[in-house]
């Protein structure tokens, strides 16, 4: 699409910055952004709608929440309402954006994956997203009957579309670091957050590639192991069922008998008096 003389008048439209039920998406503004100088923006409020950016060209350096860290050409950048934010660039650089709100925002973003926010989405370049993003600002600009249905389709495609092509990066992704620290301490607590952040994942998208690679989540990867070690102190040792139980991770002796039981038909006792005879 090329950078037209209405594209201009994205820039007085900046002042639609609101929260809204009345539709499950609603586009408050879309547009690029075309910057050849230096430059810095830096929102020390936030917004009261969901901010998204798509680098098409440059590099931005940004501060938000907890993340200090550069973005490049394809990848995508999720700031929620109410998030402080701050990015700059030293070099030109050229953005897509939009800013939405909605009654199905939040739920729609969490099953697309994006449930920790703020959120930068590492991706290759799609020119799909670019195009889809270019015919909202031009639905946006136009207005007209239905210009609000067409530019919230647009935005949930151009989203979906972000999903499926992080989700194509990631399901290659190697979790060597994340299955080396479940072996080495899978008798502790482990928390799917604490995994997650080993791989630079948000927590349902590392949950989504585990069970993709292993075959099962890794709740239950994590208790087939317990439970087979387990049954080799059960077959080797002469440890009660509470010491056992203890080692492995439950306190309770009485969960982890029903969760053997579950697992494996049998009762820890019956198993190693089978054993035994």
């Amino acid at each position: 699409m090329a950078r037209t003389s209405h594209h201009l008048n994205i820039e007085w439209l900046n002042f639609r910055n609101k929260s809204s039920l009345d539709y499950p998406f609603l586009v408050n503004i879309t547009g690029y952004c075309d910057m050849r100088l230096p430059f810095e923006t830096y929102n020390h409020v936030g917004r009261d709608d969901y901010y998204l950016i798509y680098l098409i060209s440059g590099e931005l350096s940004i501060d938000i929440d907890n993340i200090k860290r550069t973005v490049s050409k394809g990848d995508g950048l999720i700031i929620p309402p109410k998030c402080v934010y701050k990015y700059s660039a030293s070099s030109p650089v050229y953005y897509l954006y939009a800013h939405f709100t909605g009654s199905y925002v939040a739920d729609f973003l969490k099953e697309c994956g994006f449930d920790n926010l703020p959120c930068v989405i590492e991706n290759d370049f799609s020119v799909e997203i670019q195009s889809k993003f270019n015919t909202m600002i031009d639905a946006f600009l136009r207005g007209g009957r239905l210009s609000i249905q067409k530019c919230a389709c647009l935005l949930q495609e151009i989203l979906l579309n972000i999903f499926e092509k992080t989700l194509e990066k990631i399901n290659d992704k190697s979790l060597n670091e994340s299955l080396q620290y479940i072996h080495n301490f899978f008798t502790t607590k482990i928390s799917i957050p604490h995994l997650a952040s080993l791989e630079n994942l948000s927590n349902s998208r590392y949950v989504t590639v585990f069970k993709k690679q292993m075959g099962k989540s890794p709740n239950e990867y994590i208790i087939e192991l317990k439970l087979q070690l387990a049954k080799n102190m059960l077959d080797s040792t002469n440890m009660s069922i509470k010491q056992i139980s203890e080692h492995i991770g439950y306190n309770d002796q009485y969960f982890f008998s029903r969760l053997f039981k579950k697992h494996l038909g049998i009762s820890p006792q019956k198993y190693r008096s089978r054993q035994l005879h």
